[in-house]
């Protein structure tokens, strides 16, 4: 039966053979913490949004903050003035940006 310290769900059990040939079982801790914020249509990862910390405080007050990265959100803001200004209609924006775009229209 393992160490009291290594019944724990946040110790990792790895099974390595040893240099005698047999098998031993060894223990590591997980890894704590959230996985790192990702864009939602690039899936590049977001600068300037942070770990831990309240969700408000997490990501930057703008818009698509925490949602998008600054080249996508830069292209979403651009296909919505077309849409605007009637230089194009909402089918003809590509079909990853639409739902961004929608949501500044209304």
């Amino acid at each position: 039966m393992p160490n009291t310290r290594n019944r724990s769900t946040s110790m990792k059990k790895i099974k390595r053979r040893a240099p005698s040939g047999e098998s031993r079982e060894y223990y590591e801790r997980r890894k704590k913490g959230a996985k790192k914020a990702h864009c939602a249509i690039c899936k590049a990862k977001l600068l300037g949004v942070k770990k831990t910390g309240a969700k408000s405080t997490k990501k930057p007050e703008r818009k698509f903050g925490g949602n998008l990265c600054h080249k996508c959100q830069a292209k979403v803001v651009v296909e919505a003035a077309r849409v605007k200004e009637g230089a194009k209609s909402i089918e003809d924006v590509d079909i990853i940006y639409r739902k961004h775009v929608e949501g500044i229209l209304e």
